[in-house]
């Protein structure tokens, strides 16, 4: 029984460790043009939540 204790704490101690979180990073500026045929500038929504959508057909 010990050496099953010894060999379950060998496995889960160091999942336990937490990584280190990387340096937050900005995103790189784009225009997008908009079916509307505005221009939509990612610098106008800065301070904004912005979700980009990829979507494609196939």
């Amino acid at each position: 029984m010990r050496i099953l204790a010894l060999v379950l704490a060998a496995l889960i101690v160091p999942g336990m460790a937490q990584p280190v979180p990387a340096a937050p990073r900005t995103a790189p500026q784009f225009d997008l043009e908009l079916f509307s045929g505005t221009t939509f500038r990612l610098a106008d929504a800065r301070g904004s939540a912005v979700v980009l959508l990829f979507w494609a057909p196939w």
